[in-house]
């Protein structure tokens, strides 16, 4: 596929002080090999050009469960527990075919929000991946341990054995990558949470795990272990050399769990929307985690809890809430969460796919041209305070066009929409 972006403001990372600068790229297959003043192709697959139109890498889901995209509005307004009560009945009744239903529509919604790929953290990943790769979106599959769940299904058992086959399944493919994610250290036993450890080095693949998302998480670990979640995890080894470690939410840690973060390297992948949707209390904290040296970055969680995949949405929330916490404005400025959605994920799994001569070619195309997206005295300030997933022109993932001007060329649109309204009342019903 030869593809031409004519005439385009390239945002590189806005938080290293690169300036936004108008140039074409072109893109032959899956690589970028030019970008210039001047570049050109004689007779190009696919042309992008247009007033106002800003390119940069697209976001990466760090944290979400994308079959629950099914659950969308199904219970809201309830704490975790409560909620997770509701859920969990409900999802009982998933099989193969709910779950890949589940996963297009969240790639439909992904695509039309410029997003080019998430960490996902589920069940049955195999379905999940097949439905990703049709997609055209990345993928790290993370391959659900709880014991408890989807028992009708076959449970642990069954959940190990998907795993083994999902390291299998994405070992030629140039999209997907596996991973292994136990729920918690609350909800499963420590001697599977050290089995999926010993997993993740065999395979040599990453590892994520829900930690401190609630005070009563952090209250029954402690008075069960004498530490909270994050310092257990540590004191069982669950850290380890090698091992890229994704611990979500971390909404109520202690200095000394960020430091055990920091030292380790670990990825703390939070969700504001979810967090204050669910009513934590708690505030991830961002700012001692980036000094501490862990590698922040944003997620949405599933959309039963959130309820969108929308990345842009989701900035403006993160920015605004740990600047409301700290009585700061400046605290976590906009360059930063920029960076955290569009570019710390990427560095830290897939840095070749970063926007460079000779590099993957992913790209996500902003459309400025738009009253709420005028003027344009900052371009990063637009695209964090104002921008929405709807304002998406157009999306590269792999060299591949997902979507042109809000078409959606990898997957039928129509098509799923029309399934979901047809099938949805017979899962809530049965």
């Amino acid at each position: 596929m030869e593809i031409l972006l004519k005439d385009i403001t390239l945002l590189l990372d806005p938080h290293k002080g690169v300036e936004p600068k108008q140039v074409s790229l072109v893109i032959e297959d899956d690589r970028i090999i030019d970008i210039s003043s001047n570049a050109n192709l004689p007779s190009p697959e696919f042309v992008i050009e247009g007033r106002a139109l800003i390119a940069l890498p697209p976001a990466l889901n760090s944290h979400t469960h994308l079959p629950m995209t099914l659950l969308r509005g199904y219970s809201d307004n309830k704490v975790l527990y409560e909620w997770l009560a509701d859920i969990w009945a409900i999802e009982g009744k998933f099989d193969a075919k709910w779950i890949e239903l589940g996963t297009k529509l969240a790639c439909l919604e992904a695509i039309k929000a410029g997003t080019g790929g998430a960490f996902d953290f589920y069940f049955q990943e195999t379905v999940i991946g097949r439905v990703l790769e049709q997609a055209g979106l990345r993928g790290w599959l993370g391959a659900g341990l709880l014991p408890s769940a989807f028992v009708d299904q076959g449970g642990l058992e069954s959940q190990l054995k998907d795993f083994e086959q999902l390291v299998l399944d994405v070992e030629s493919s140039s999209l997907l990558n596996a991973a292994i994610a136990p729920h918690s250290q609350t909800t499963v036993e420590e001697e599977y949470l050290l089995q999926s450890k010993d997993l993740a080095a065999k395979h040599d693949i990453p590892i994520s795990i829900h930690a401190s998302e609630t005070r009563k998480e952090v209250l029954d670990c402690e008075e069960k272990h004498g530490v909270p979640p994050v310092e257990r995890l540590d004191q069982i080894g669950f850290f380890q050399e090698g091992t890229k470690e994704v611990i979500a939410h971390c909404a109520w840690i202690t200095q000394r769990e960020v430091e055990i973060l920091g030292k380790h390297e670990a990825m703390v992948a939070w969700c504001p929307t979810s967090a204050q949707k669910l009513a934590y209390g708690g505030v991830t904290p961002i700012p001692e985690l980036r000094k501490a040296g862990a590698t922040v970055a944003l997620g949405t969680d599933g959309t039963a809890s959130n309820n969108t995949l929308d990345l842009f949405r989701e900035m403006r929330e993160a920015v605004n809430m740990v600047s409301f916490a700290r009585w700061d404005p400046a605290i976590y400025p906009a360059e930063e969460v920029l960076e955290d959605t569009h570019w710390t994920f990427r560095r830290y799994f897939h840095p070749e796919s970063l926007i460079k001569v000779g590099n993957k070619a992913d790209l996500v195309v902003m459309d400025f041209h738009t009253p709420h997206l005028q003027p344009i005295h900052n371009v990063v300030s637009n695209l964090v305070y104002a921008a929405n997933g709807s304002d998406v022109h157009s999306l590269i993932v792999d060299g591949q066009i997902l979507m042109q001007d809000r078409q959606v060329l990898s997957l039928d649109e129509e098509k799923i929409i029309d399934e979901i309204e047809g099938k949805i009342p017979k899962l809530i019903s049965d």
